[in-house]
């Protein structure tokens, strides 16, 4: 999730702000609101919290599941770093800034953002659509039948369906299987 706001300035620095674990997107939606309406419009560019998607099957359906990659933390894009100090304190789930060690609050590098954000744009393009070919030996991962291997016998692109050859009791039955209950086979 890249929470962005198109008024941009090339004096902002970014910044870490301490966030309670669970609380950083609420926290980074009232930065968002005030800097849209409040006291801090037009002083804050970007506020970023990385989002990590993960794909896995729950009752034979493919469920996603978000998960914030840097947890209590959240980066602000900001040339006003008092004024968002103050609106910081009196904000429910914000701790306030990373300091260093003498406590003084210090802007993150560019290389450092860059790398970050190309995670985070490498996280959100990471469900990529795994391709099965005919007769490809593939491992079954869910259902009654987890575990078997079997070849594939039928593609349904548009249904994103497979028919799978499995050897049951020795006998090769075919089965109708949608594309996330299977995995290349990894010997």
């Amino acid at each position: 999730m890249s929470i962005t706001i198109e008024k941009q300035t090339t004096t902002m620095k970014w910044y870490i702000v301490r966030a309670q674990s669970n609380r950083e997107r609420s926290v980074s939606e009232k930065i968002m609101k005030e800097a849209e309406k409040g006291d801090l419009m037009n002083k804050v560019g970007r506020v970023v919290v990385p989002i990590e998607k993960s794909f896995f099957m729950k009752n034979g359906k493919k469920v996603v599941r978000e998960k914030v990659m840097y947890p209590g933390y959240i980066f602000v894009e900001t040339n006003a770093i008092g004024e968002l100090k103050y609106f910081i304190k009196g904000c429910n789930g914000a701790s306030g800034f990373l300091t260093n060690r003498a406590g003084d609050i210090q802007a993150l590098q560019q290389t450092e953002i860059d790398r970050m954000l190309g995670v985070q744009k490498e996280a959100e393009e990471k469900e990529i659509e795994t391709t099965f070919v005919y007769d490809e030996e593939v491992k079954i991962i869910d259902g009654p039948f987890n575990g078997f291997v079997g070849t594939i016998e039928e593609i349904k692109e548009k249904d994103q369906k497979v028919k799978v050859g499995v050897l049951v009791f020795g006998r090769k039955t075919l089965m109708e299987l949608s594309i996330n209950q299977i995995d290349k086979k990894t010997n």
